[in-house]
């Protein structure tokens, strides 16, 4: 395909995704608050100069703005895009309003508060779930089995005493049902030792190794670095299927999957046990995304089968970009959702909530972790471009 080509299916492909997981995100904010009786003053699909817009009925601007990195929902009441609240204009609000100023966010009760701040992130494992089942559904998933089919050099498997034809059935006590379930695993515990349940000739053997931080080149021609325990599948694929009711449950069980090994990877880095590599930004989202859609056109036999595969691809990794954008925002950092939550919880358990000063200085420290967040991760996403170049 030639670059022209690939950068127009990158931008298209990053563009379709940011806006699928970012949009139901903040209407998951948008209609919590309708059900609250919360007033929204604005509804932005991205950041930025405003390409165009209108007002609907309830005096809601929606506008679509020329950068598609985010999006937000103001309520009445707030001061900016993260719902920190004005004090100044909540006093005028209050006086200029009487009765109708129930309609800003800020005079609501806690619970409703709480209720519209969660919707968001509960949106996105909503919508992961509906993607996973209904994928499920229409086309079944292809799994390998948990089998020991052979091992790399150096294996630090084979050195702990695994042997071909073993059966791992759980990490941890994690259990493992599919041969990505190890990866999923061991990827994010560099070094750590682990203990495995394998089934061996009809017994029950305990075995522990530990996975060593491995550089191992992707399918795309790129770098990374994960553990790995040097242990190869049988390479027989199985295929299942499913109906509408065990769809919803794989669903479901697939979301829970990702939120888990996140969760755990973030609490591994934040503790120091893990390296921030696999951290990614928009530039990594955008990266991702690119490939896959390159992948997905060059696979298909002709221009139909291309846009069908393209499409599927997609959709399948917004259901997982939807998750970690549910997962980031619950984070309890002041100006993501997660830290609004906490100033909810202290204010339940105070009786009276955080004064305006404590918030205002919470929220520009998190505004400095968020961005430090994200410069660590363009560093992750500059350094694996530069390795596809170099």
């Amino acid at each position: 395909m030639s670059l022209i080509g690939s950068g127009f299916l990158t931008i298209f492909s990053f563009v379709f995704l940011i806006s699928i997981v970012v949009v139901i995100h903040e209407l998951g904010h948008y209609w919590a608050g309708r059900i609250c009786g919360v007033h929204a003053e604005a509804f932005s699909m991205g950041f930025g100069p405003t390409l165009f817009s209108w007002r609907d009925k309830q005096g809601t601007v929606w506008r679509i703005a020329a950068f598609p990195l985010g999006g937000y929902v103001k309520f009445l009441g707030d001061a900016g895009a993260a719902s920190e609240p004005d004090e100044a204009k909540l006093a005028e609000i209050r006086q200029r309003m009487g009765a109708d100023a129930e309609k800003c966010y800020h005079f609501k009760p806690i619970w409703q508060r709480a209720f519209i701040t969660a919707a968001g992130p509960i949106a996105n494992f909503i919508l992961a779930i509906t993607i996973f089942a209904t994928l499920a559904q229409t086309l079944g998933v292809n799994y390998l089995e948990p089998v020991v089919g052979g091992f790399t050099e150096n294996s630090s498997a084979q050195q702990a005493g695994f042997r071909e034809g073993d059966r791992i059935t759980a990490i941890n006590a994690q259990r493992v049902t599919r041969f990505r379930d190890i990866t999923s695993e061991v990827s994010w515990r560099p070094g750590e030792r682990l203990t495995f349940q394998v089934e061996r000739d009809g017994e029950t053997v305990t075995l522990q190794a530990a996975a060593a931080l491995t550089t191992v080149e992707d399918p795309y021609g790129g770098e990374r670095e994960i553990a790995r325990l040097g242990i190869q599948s049988t390479g027989v694929a199985l295929r299942r299927t499913f109906n509408p009711l065990t769809a919803i449950g794989y669903g479901i069980d697939q979301t829970w999957t990702v939120v888990s090994m996140t969760g755990r990877y973030v609490s591994y880095v934040v503790t120091g046990r893990s390296p921030p590599t696999m951290l990614n930004g928009p530039v990594g989202i955008a990266t991702t995304a690119g490939q896959t859609a390159v992948a997905s056109v060059e696979r298909g036999e002709d221009a139909a089968q291309s846009v069908f595969l393209l499409l599927i691809n997609l959709v399948n990794l917004a259901g997982f970009l939807s998750v970690g954008l549910g997962l980031v925002n619950l984070l309890p950092i002041p100006i993501l959702d997660g830290g609004h939550l906490v100033y909810y919880a202290y204010e339940a358990v105070a009786r009276r909530p955080l004064s305006m000063r404590a918030q205002a200085i919470g929220f520009r420290v998190g505004l400095a972790l968020v961005l430090g967040m994200m410069l660590v991760a363009t560093w992750n996403d500059l350094n694996y471009l530069l390795g596809q170049i170099f």
